[in-house]
């Protein structure tokens, strides 16, 4: 049997949870669809594949794929404006779903999240398909699902999908600054002119760096060490997101850059919370079980 959101926990602060989820979502759709706005989306990325048009181009639309591509960028650059435009929109369905008439909002989210499904798939092409990359978006993509399907609950199957989700964030992340992959030049940049190092520091900072986000991980899975993996995430989750603010001048786009990894350090804390005031919240002794939310969630 699912729990309810109150079995051992304070109304108020079952409230500031949900608060803090909706928040995370609202400003992961409001940043992600500023960025496809204004400054483009590895989206397009999913389109430029001529392997996988070509023949249903010519099959469905008798076109060719040499004339798909000159003619069809500008269509192609107004999709994605709209698509982020949409984005921005979809920002508000996390808070009018708070509201008792207006609950089947949530719905709305279902096509936001395919969007950033379908931009993360764009960022990993993009990356020549490192797995490094595919997953270090996962606390992103996951944050409009939680409300679609969990509303209102922070049962065992919710704390144990934002495990796994932060699991594959910080390894992914940990990937690029170990050094498993070529470690990204805005990585040491952003690095250099905050620490004020030169090259070779930053390399060295940042591989300890990707050594602890495995070791979080791992510790993550282990009730001992668990709440001194979650404070890990939620401080060095926040610093990255920051950094992207501490480092450039202006607002555009790092402002934006900065919010879309606002659940990189929101949602570890929730757990954290969670694991302090909750005596049931150990994700390794979860079955990821269906919960109807509307049947117990404290706004019915």
């Amino acid at each position: 049997m699912s729990e309810s959101p109150t079995d051992n926990t304070n109304p108020d602060r079952d409230d500031l949870w949900m608060l803090i989820l909706h928040a995370t979502a609202s400003m992961t759709l409001l940043a992600r669809g500023w960025l496809t706005w204004r400054w483009d989306s590895p989206i397009r990325s999913l389109v430029w594949q001529e392997d996988w048009w070509t023949t249903p181009l010519q099959q469905w639309f008798g076109i060719s794929w040499s004339y798909f591509a000159k003619h069809s960028e500008p269509t192609l650059t107004h999709t994605l404006e709209s698509l982020g435009l949409f984005l921005m929109v979809s920002a508000i369905f996390p808070w009018t779903m708070m509201r008792k008439p207006l609950r089947w909002s949530r719905w709305l989210l279902i096509p936001a999240g395919i969007l950033l499904v379908l931009d993360a798939t764009g960022r990993w092409i993009d990356a020549d398909h490192q797995w490094g990359m595919a997953i270090e978006h996962t606390l992103q993509v996951i944050t409009p699902w939680l409300l679609v399907f969990w509303r209102a609950k922070f049962d065992r199957a919710w704390r144990f999908c934002v495990a796994v989700a932060a699991s594959f964030t910080f390894v992914g992340h940990g990937l690029y600054a170990a050094g498993f992959y070529s470690v990204p030049l805005i990585f040491q940049t952003m690095t250099m002119q905050i620490l004020g190092c030169s090259q070779e520091s930053a390399i060295l900072f940042l591989k300890v760096i990707g050594i602890l986000d495995f070791v979080a991980v791992a510790g993550l899975w282990v009730t001992f060490f668990r709440r001194v993996s979650l404070m890990y995430m939620v401080a060095w989750g926040a610093a990255t997101a920051m950094a992207r603010m501490w480092a450039h001048e202006g607002l555009d786009p790092w402002l934006a850059e900065t919010l879309v990894r606002t659940s990189h350090w929101s949602l570890p804390l929730l757990l954290l919370w969670n694991r302090r005031f909750s005596a049931t919240a150990s994700p390794e002794s979860v079955t990821c079980e269906t919960s109807n939310a509307d049947e117990t969630s404290p706004e019915n």
